[in-house]
């Protein structure tokens, strides 16, 4: 999948890149608003409620932040997210301009990737050639043998042309790590973009087929041989698409572990190249592979068997050059934006040149990057609170269990030492990784590639933890990522440096606000350990059923709730959320907040200074809980992320939650039936 980093162990993330709110208009403000105390931010008072919530808090918000040229949409994540941009760009420039004769290994890495980047004259020479080895490569395939030998040497270097292949926690045993192989090969963001006929649909499918000729054109094919191979590459990623598995059965982990050895993988599907996967220099001993998707490797392995060589040859082309597009000479930079930003995702303008490169090198090289930011930009005093906060919410919620009339006590049990057992991470790793192996160059297609290489085998999936025992002191992600996640098969949390900022997290701030905003996403990622995916993982991380079966259905009869509620939210015209999609999500959101709100008034020390009621201040608390969700989206960015995104629009998640929560309606007692989003007490469901 084009431009996706994917993760081989199940991690249930707050929030995806661009998460959407409200479709792509602006809001007009009346002038009947008004201030909240002590928070800077203003209701819309012409706005009941009872009937709209999230525009109620943010409606002057998304009125004043129309989405920004170059994004697709525009959230509190965003705002975030540029603030550390800003930070991020500050330092790559000082460390850009440190002599080259600096005694720091790691300043001197990140100068030299960011000069790279930044040196347009001389990606624009290079052209194509930075591949032109690879290109080489795949255009001297004759045989079957040849083909599959490829596709690994592609991996080999830091390209996925038809599939994922990584390190990973086993879930059976989460002591040991194994490999993982995943979906891949398609250029559209999912299988069901390939096999959509709404009139939509047809318009990307097309605009994607050409996309693929314009590819070929700038390597200098003529039109007619471009719009061949374009039809060819579009076929072979069709015929994959379909044996992918839905974004729906993706979510299910007993689906996507299946454990198998070499020789049973060899017998089944011989023209994946197993033994050669499975020695790849510089890999671990690998007795199992976890084929997340069987029907995938099926599939894929009948194409390879039966797909003439030729079009497999314009096919890896394809995936090749495509895959690199953005950090190629400006025609190809140009044709990648045109159709993976502004045709998928309605984005006006290319991002300046300074963000597109310190994004890359953040991504690429994030520990390096993230000691910089850590040292200059994270409060000391954030570690500490937040640490206290996660206490906080864990107690109340080992209260809550015990108090649950639905559950039996031997799976109350499980449940209790489940999260007596959950870890935290909090802003920065205490060990950073080494990079002392890598090495790079004035390239900058050539140092991502190097990066790339580097980490299939030594990153924190690389293929060298195979077969060693899971170190539980990495960090999955960089401290300046504005997000946060859950893992199941770590039984931990993870909440990086970049999230612990106004609005989420102020130091100096009421504990309205921090509950409201940072304890939410903590009892979101806390309510993952038992939502309906993590809840089939153990304390220690292992996919096993710790559930009675009465206790299993009166937990499905809950969630349906749920299921049947988000069902109903029309996102765009024509267009519901989907919520069996966004289930596990919706389950954190409403855990989540329902955690922080108890946890918060038990031992947060709400404000009750003089003047300031108890419904003051729990007004403040869930107008907090909102603010966190402001956003603005265009029209296309929304319709992409309703079709592949777990999490459900902002808007949604606002109004979703709080009118499932009975102290919101204590606490605004205007909202009465007949408003909207009113529930009656019977549709309103009581999980944790």
């Amino acid at each position: 999948m084009k431009h996706v980093a994917l993760i081989l162990i199940v991690i249930l993330c707050l929030v995806s890149a661009g998460c959407s709110g409200p479709a792509g208009t602006v809001t007009k403000v009346p002038g009947n608003v008004t201030q909240v105390p002590d928070s800077g931010f203003t209701l819309n008072k012409s706005v009941k409620p009872g009937d709209d919530f999230f525009g109620y808090v943010n409606d002057a918000w998304i009125a004043e932040h129309p989405v920004p040229a170059d994004k697709s949409s525009y959230t509190t994540f965003a705002v975030l997210s540029d603030k550390v941009d800003d930070d991020l760009h500050t330092l790559l420039e000082k460390a850009a301009n440190a002599s080259s004769g600096t005694t720091d290994r790691n300043i001197s890495l990140i100068g030299q990737f960011y000069r790279s980047g930044m040196d347009t004259a001389l990606i624009d020479r290079q052209g194509i050639l930075p591949l032109s080895d690879d290109l080489a490569m795949i255009d001297a395939i004759k045989s079957r043998s040849d083909l599959t030998n490829a596709t690994i040497i592609l991996l080999q270097h830091g390209f996925r042309p038809v599939y994922y292949y990584s390190a990973e926690i086993n879930p059976r045993n989460s002591t040991e790590m194994v490999p993982g192989i995943t979906q891949g090969g398609l250029g559209l963001p999912d299988r069901d973009y390939y096999l959509r006929t709404d009139n939509k649909s047809q318009e990307i499918q097309g605009a994607y087929l050409a996309h693929i000729a314009r590819i070929f054109n700038l390597t200098g094919e003529p039109d007619d041989q471009a719009a061949a191979d374009a039809k060819t590459v579009y076929a072979m990623e069709k015929t994959l698409a379909t044996s992918h598995f839905s974004a729906e059965e993706n979510r299910n982990p007993e689906d996507t572990t299946n454990l198998y050895s070499i020789a049973a993988l060899d017998d089944q599907y011989p023209s994946i190249g197993w033994k050669a996967l499975s020695t790849i220099p510089g890999s671990g001993p690998v007795d199992q592979v976890n084929v997340h998707q069987p029907r995938f490797v099926q599939g894929l392995d009948t194409l390879l068997r039966t797909a003439p060589v030729e079009d497999w040859k314009v096919y890896l082309r394809y995936q090749l050059i495509n895959s690199a597009a953005a950090s190629l000479s400006s025609p190809f930079e140009n044709e990648d934006f045109s159709f993976y930003s502004k045709t998928l995702y309605g984005v006006k303008e290319m991002r300046p040149r300074w963000k597109r490169v310190t994004n890359t090198e953040s991504d690429m090289l994030g520990d390096l990057v993230g000691r910089e930011y850590v040292t200059r930009y994270v409060d000391p005093r954030t570690r500490d609170m937040v640490s206290a906060m996660f206490l906080n919410i864990r107690k109340t919620l080992d209260q809550r269990i015990s108090n649950l009339t639905w559950m039996s006590p031997s799976t109350k049990a499980a449940a209790h030492a489940k999260l007596a057992a959950m870890r935290q991470k909090i802003a920065y790793p205490d060990q950073w990784r080494d990079y002392s192996g890598l090495n790079l160059s004035n390239s900058y297609a050539g140092n991502i590639r190097s990066v790339s290489v580097f980490d299939f085998i030594h990153g924190t999936y690389g293929l060298d933890k195979i077969g060693k025992p899971v170190d539980r002191t990495t960090w999955d992600i960089s401290p300046q990522i504005v997000n946060a996640f859950y893992d199941p098969t770590k039984n931990e949390m993870v909440f990086p440096a970049g999230i612990l900022q106004p609005p989420f997290f102020d130091p100096d701030a009421d504990s309205s606000a921090n509950y409201g905003g940072l304890g939410w996403v903590i009892g979101h990622e806390m309510t993952h350990g038992f939502d309906d995916q993590g809840r089939q993982f153990d304390k220690d991380g292992n996919l096993k059923n710790w559930w009675t079966q009465e206790d299993a259905k009166n937990f499905a009869n809950r969630t349906d709730l749920l299921v049947k509620e988000y069902n109903s939210f029309e996102i765009l015209p024509g267009i519901f959320n989907n919520g069996n999609l966004t289930f596990g999500e919706n389950i954190a959101d409403f855990g989540g907040l329902t955690l922080s709100y108890h946890a918060w008034k038990e031992y947060g020390n709400p404000s009750s200074g003089p003047g300031v009621s108890n419904s003051t201040v729990d007004r403040q608390f869930f107008s907090a809980a909102a603010r966190i969700w402001q956003s603005n989206d265009r029209e296309d960015s929304l319709r992409n992320r309703v079709y592949t995104d777990p999490h459900t629009a902002n808007r949604y998640r606002v109004n979703g939650v709080l009118f499932n929560i009975p102290e919101f309606y204590d606490t605004f007692p205007e909202i009465q039936p007949g408003d909207a989003l009113y529930r009656n007490v019977s549709d309103r469901p009581v999980i944790w």
